[in-house]
């Protein structure tokens, strides 16, 4: 039996099982398949699969592989509002309200989304009265967020997502004015205040300055404009490349450095072309004549070295 044909009794199998309501049947036949092939039709049967199995985490982590989908698409927005608010992910879910508010769609109706945010916002109440003391411990754990171990540090940033907006800006708030939070947690924050919306000054300890920026003024990470001179200049080296893994791959380790100087990346990053021949040539993919003696070219390799430890340490 080909891939297509094995596919497609794998799929016959799990639309089976969920019309007989065997969610873990299901769930374990639509995973066979995602794995098998990547599309939108699986991830929605795969996370309707999870939420039947009161799995909300693990159907929220799968939507997102194509959550632009979700959001354009009435039948699948209405499984994410629902995975959303069943795994009590309320900066998701404003951070949704906020996409619909300024991005109007011909495929989403207004009704759809003003019963979203009535369902949010009844949610969100009746959680927060039962979550207030989980939520002052969380906050009384941000003050002491750097003495913990990187992956707990990312776990209890994690857990701001049950906050409702005006806790978690003040938890944000006092994240990123710490002068020694890893700048990957805080560019994730950063880019989480973008995407609510945010409108007003914040103020950020940034590589020991202190400085100011407005969320709303921003652009998402991977479209801002050093990332995308970055990866120009990749490609436009490695333009006879075959090897797509490879350039993607590439494409992932240049976002990291795009990360590590959000919201200020021109401010470090000065000249993008530069530092990704620097990138490839560290990999012996470029002749060294060809970066030739620059006079930023120490302050670059300074800059990599310094952001290459601590991507190093955020992995470990």
């Amino acid at each position: 039996m080909d891939d297509s044909n094995n596919l497609k009794r794998i799929l016959d199998q799990a639309a089976d099982a969920y019309d007989k309501g065997n969610w873990d049947d299901a769930t374990e036949l639509y995973t066979q398949a995602y794995g098998m092939r990547q599309s939108f039709d699986i991830n929605q049967g795969l996370a309707a699969s999870l939420l039947n199995s009161k799995r909300a985490d693990e159907a929220e982590a799968v939507i997102l592989d194509y959550f632009n989908y979700y959001l354009s698409d009435p039948e699948a927005a209405s499984l994410a509002t629902d995975i959303v608010i069943e795994n009590n992910d309320y900066l998701l879910a404003n951070q949704m309200l906020y996409f619909y508010a300024t991005n109007p769609l011909s495929t989403i109706q207004k009704t759809f989304i003003d019963g979203f945010e009535n369902r949010v916002r009844i949610s969100e109440s009746r959680h927060i009265r039962s979550f207030k003391p989980r939520m002052k411990q969380i906050e009384e754990s941000l003050n002491s967020i750097v003495t913990q171990p990187i992956i707990d540090q990312i776990q209890l940033i994690r857990s701001l997502r049950e906050f409702d907006i005006e806790n978690y800006l003040r938890s944000a708030k006092n994240l990123l004015g710490n002068p020694l939070l890893h700048p990957l947690l805080k560019s994730e924050t950063v880019e989480n205040l973008f995407k609510l919306g945010i409108n007003e000054d914040i103020d950020i300890s940034f590589y020991g300055e202190n400085k100011k920026f407005n969320p709303s003024k921003l652009k998402p990470i991977l479209s801002t404009s050093v990332y995308l001179e970055m990866c120009d200049e990749l490609e436009k080296i490695l333009v006879d490349s075959e090897n797509e893994v490879q350039l993607e791959n590439m494409r992932s380790e240049l976002s990291l450095y795009a990360a590590m100087v959000y919201p200020f990346g021109e401010d470090i990053i000065k000249t993008p072309t530069l530092w990704t021949r620097v990138f490839l040539l560290r990999y012996g993919l470029l002749d060294e004549s060809l970066v030739g003696d620059d006079p930023e070219l120490p302050e670059v390799k300074k800059w990599i070295k310094r952001f290459d430890s601590l991507i190093n340490t955020f992995q470990q």
